[in-house]
Order: structure tokens, then sequence, then C-alpha cells
């Protein structure tokens, strides 16, 4: 019994140190080849954040803003392809990068990544004055929660696909067997920060999601929908990576709270 406890201490001690590790899966890149592919896509780059920046062909006082936080795998750029959906809708598309990610230095955790998905809103309010669309994909909602809980007067809408309600709960459910509260560095509560946000917001969830389940971007619209205009998008058969494919030009108009066309 002795040696049966010590070695699941030991485990533990093992999952706290590399947690990170199971957490998080970047794709790295030398600076000059970061820039290399932005100007190949046509895109800029923010320096310092080193966010992807996309406009639309015609950019004048009515083209809004909207930044997008990936989710936990890749970089950046695996989202580049949203800038036709955002730039066909008026929007300039600011494809956040996290620390540890593409060509940016540190790591990634709770702790850094929304330090920095906070100086990126900084940067943006400086370049392009007005309130933003902050949309999060997995990892991202939960980024995009706590931008909007710390900001909610620079949200101009709220939009979360294939969310989670806290990553310590999916974590728990996932690795029941593991204290997850006791040991989880970065429990990314979106419920919990976005207890005072009132402004727009949408939620997609795939139906047949097998990371984080349905039931918890139901959950999460539940309760942003008693606090202000909240919208849901369920796609039945998608599952977490395979959202995009099921989207229609009406899915991403309700998803972005975009007037019918």
């Amino acid at each position: 019994m002795r040696i049966a406890v010590l070695a699941y201490c030991l485990v533990l001690a093992w999952l706290y140190v590399r947690q990170d590790h199971f957490i998080y899966f970047p794709i790295t890149s030398e600076p000059s080849l970061w820039r290399e592919k932005a100007a190949h896509a046509g895109a800029q780059i923010i320096p310092g954040v080193n966010a992807i920046v996309v406009e639309p062909s015609v950019v004048d006082a009515s083209t809004k803003t909207a930044v997008f936080f990936h989710g936990n795998d890749g970089d950046a750029f695996g989202r580049l392809s949203l800038a036709r959906v955002f730039n066909k809708r008026g929007y300039r598309l600011v494809l956040a990068e996290y620390p540890g990610y593409g060509p940016n230095p540190g790591m990634p955790s709770q702790a850094s990544i929304v330090p920095a998905a906070m100086a990126l809103m900084r940067e943006i309010s400086k370049r392009w004055p007005g309130r933003v669309t902050v949309v999060g994909e997995s990892l991202g909602s939960g980024v995009a929660a706590q931008v909007a809980a710390a900001v909610p007067e620079s949200v101009d809408k709220l939009v979360l696909i294939t969310p989670f309600t806290s990553l310590r709960e999916t974590a728990a459910q996932q690795m029941w067997f593991v204290p997850v509260s006791l040991l989880l560095k970065s429990p990314f509560d979106s419920s919990a920060a976005l207890k005072n946000y009132h402004g727009l917001s949408s939620v997609l969830v795939a139906g047949q999601d097998e990371l984080v389940g349905s039931q918890a971007g139901i959950t999460l619209y539940k309760q942003l929908a008693t606090l202000g205009p909240s919208s849901l998008l369920v796609l039945p058969q998608a599952t977490h990576n395979t959202w995009m494919s099921g989207l229609t030009e009406q899915n991403w108009d309700q998803l972005l709270r975009v007037a019918p066309r």
C-alpha cells in the first residue's frame, strides 16, 4: 500500500510538472519565416505580439475589426483561411498568437497567454479605435472569455466556438483519477469570467464534440443568454475539429450577428 501511494504521488508530481505538455501543442517558427509567410499571404504582422492581420479589399470608416484566438494546437496561420469569411463581412481579421507559439518567446500558460492577449487588445485599440469582435475557438474560447471579462467596454461581440465552461472541469472529466482542481495551473474558467458580461454573444457547439462535449457550450450559452443577447448554433454531426466544414454563409452571419444579405 505504501508503495502504491508513493507511486501515485510521484505520478501526480510528474503530471503537475509536465501538465503544459498535455495542454499546449505549439508549432514554432523563426521570425524571418513568419514574416515571409505573412508576406506570401498578403498579410501584415503586428510587431512585438506577432499577430497576423488580413485587411479586406476595401478599407474605410465602416471597416470593423475582429480578433481570433485559436485552439491549443498549431499556430495562428492554421486559421488564415478564415480571413475570407471575415473580410467578406467587412472585417479586418487579426489572428492572435500565443507565447511559445510561432516566433513568440516564452511558455504558454494562462499566466502568460492572457496578458499577451490584453497587450494585443491595447495595440488594436491604438491602430483601429473602436469596439472589437472577439472570437475564440476551443482553448481560444477561454482566452476570449478572459478578454471580454477584463474589457467588456471594448468588445462589440463575443463569439465562442466549441467552448468549455472551464478547462479545469474539462480536464477533470478526462482525468477523473487525478485531483485536477489542485494541480491545474491554467484553469481558464470561462463561466466565472463571464458572470458580468452583458454584451452580444454567439456560441457554436459541435454535437459530436469528443473533447469538451456538447453540453459545455450549451451550458455557457444558457448563462450568457440570461445576461445579454445571445444566440446558439449547434452543428449536430460536427466534432471538435470539424466544425468549420459544416458552416454555411448563413451560419457565419448568425455567429457574427451580421444582418442577412
